[in-house]
């Protein structure tokens, strides 16, 4: 990440300042619904809802972002819900996983095609789960839309191919108040 890009994310973060509640992702409540408690991923955590609300769960979670900014509003957000998330500030450009260690990884509202599908694929246990939502390029056309690149975007059907280490157990572009979005669940396959 730019030092540029850094100093971007910390200040979008320090305006914010820590959220009045919890608020993890409905689809991700959803996905790990009935799923044994393991130790988890979270890619691009940003303030730490998903990770907060999995520890909560009774997992045991890692959580990665670049912004040292973000990371302490999660932090004060955990210790204000009585979340226990071991929080790793690194640029995912050089972050490198621990092998084969997780039985869940997530992703959302993220994008890089060069480095996290390698790291993903590392960091997921053979039959592994990954959540991966994000944008879609159909997102660039809303109104409310705040993105303008279209290479942090995905193009219709491209999220599966990503992670060729990968089996697919489903997959869907949809329109959501706030966003178009790919959403993926796929399982790591045995080696």
């Amino acid at each position: 990440m730019s030092a540029s890009d850094l100093d971007r994310w910390n200040e979008k973060y320090a305006a914010k300042g820590v959220p009045a509640r919890l608020a993890p992702d409905a689809w991700l409540v959803k996905q790990v619904a009935g799923l044994p408690a393991g130790r988890a991923l979270e890619l691009a955590c940003g303030v730490g809802h998903n990770a907060i609300w999995l520890a909560q769960q009774g997992w045991q979670v890692d959580a990665v972002d670049g912004s040292p900014v973000g990371l302490s509003l999660a932090q004060q957000l955990a210790n204000e819900n009585h979340g226990s998330v071991n929080w790793i500030a690194a640029d995912l450009d050089q972050f490198s996983p621990e092998s084969d260690a997780y039985e869940l990884v997530l992703v959302f509202r993220f994008l890089d095609r060069t480095r996290l599908p390698g790291i993903i694929q590392q960091a997921l246990k053979p039959g592994g789960r990954l959540l991966y939502e994000t944008f879609t390029t159909a997102h660039l056309a809303r109104p409310d839309s705040h993105m303008k690149n279209p290479a942090f975007a995905l193009a219709a059907g491209e999220l599966p191919s990503l992670f060729p280490a990968c089996e697919t157990c489903e997959f869907e572009e949809c329109s959501l108040p706030d966003g178009d979005v790919a959403r993926l669940v796929a399982r790591k396959l045995q080696h």
